[in-house]
């Protein structure tokens, strides 16, 4: 198995070209939560994240994942506009995971895929920055370590993943940098992640979430913390125009009081 987050900025090489491409910047997901659907790629992107060009790799164009970069048919790489429309694991990342009898989890810390043929084993469970905190703060704290099977029976909402009570696997997950999992060199070339097809099989579970799904968060973390309550307007004290001007203030009528 290998860790989603593993294979983000890896390079991806056309191995008939012998060329490279880019680098991983994203990973498409089916609808359905079965497979790797693709790749986000891109070439030539500045350090801080923009510009370069952007390509979507099919996951049938996939020839081996390895420790250093990701091997692709060049004559197999086509643009499917379906990529566009599929969820990323970004949209999986950061979702709380309940089971049916109310335990919580935790968050969905990293996605794991099989490198033989692009399936999606698990969803690793993470504690989150606010747990990670308490756990160092109380040591005895119990930590749950594992990852949630995909192929288990999972109702996923907006935020909140309801996932079966024995939907866990307790222990780290045993993952490699490379497809350790393909034992011979002939079989991987005669079948690598083809021979599938890219659309969903199954239910649709996963969806894309919006630009403004994704800010929402922050800009309500961001509008909290820059609150500040209304202050009542100050009365505003008239000076005299010349310093040797007398001001003089009219005495109350005490009747009025």
């Amino acid at each position: 198995m290998i860790k989603g987050s593993h294979l983000v900025h890896r390079a991806v090489i056309d191995m008939e070209a012998a060329e490279r491409l880019g680098k991983i910047k994203e990973i498409i997901v089916q609808r359905d939560g079965e497979r790797v659907a693709g790749f986000i790629v891109v070439h030539g992107e500045t350090i801080v994240g923009t510009g370069g060009k952007r390509r979507m790799i099919p996951a049938s164009a996939v020839y081996a994942i390895g420790p250093d970069a990701i091997t692709v048919r060049g004559s197999a790489v086509r643009e499917l506009a379906e990529l566009d429309n599929l969820p990323r694991m970004s949209d999986i990342i950061g979702r709380k995971m309940l089971t049916r009898s109310g335990r919580l989890l935790g968050l969905i810390d990293d996605m794991l895929v099989n490198g033989a043929d692009g399936t999606i084993v698990g969803f690793v469970v993470g504690e989150g920055v606010r747990n990670k905190l308490e756990s160092i703060l109380n040591p005895q704290r119990s930590r749950i370590h594992g990852y949630v099977r995909a192929d288990s029976d999972l109702h996923v909402g907006n935020e909140l993943i309801v996932v079966p009570d024995d939907a866990l696997i307790e222990g780290e997950p045993i993952v490699h940098d490379g497809d350790s999992a393909t034992p011979k060199a002939d079989q991987a070339e005669s079948r690598g992640w083809g021979g599938r097809d890219e659309e969903s099989t199954g239910s649709s579970i996963w969806t894309r979430r919006t630009p403004a799904e994704h800010r929402l968060k922050s800009e309500t973390a961001r509008a909290v913390e820059n609150f500040q309550p209304a202050q009542e307007p100050k009365p505003e004290i008239s000076q005299p125009e010349h310093e040797d001007e007398a001001v003089t203030v009219a005495p109350k009528d005490q009747s009025q009081l």
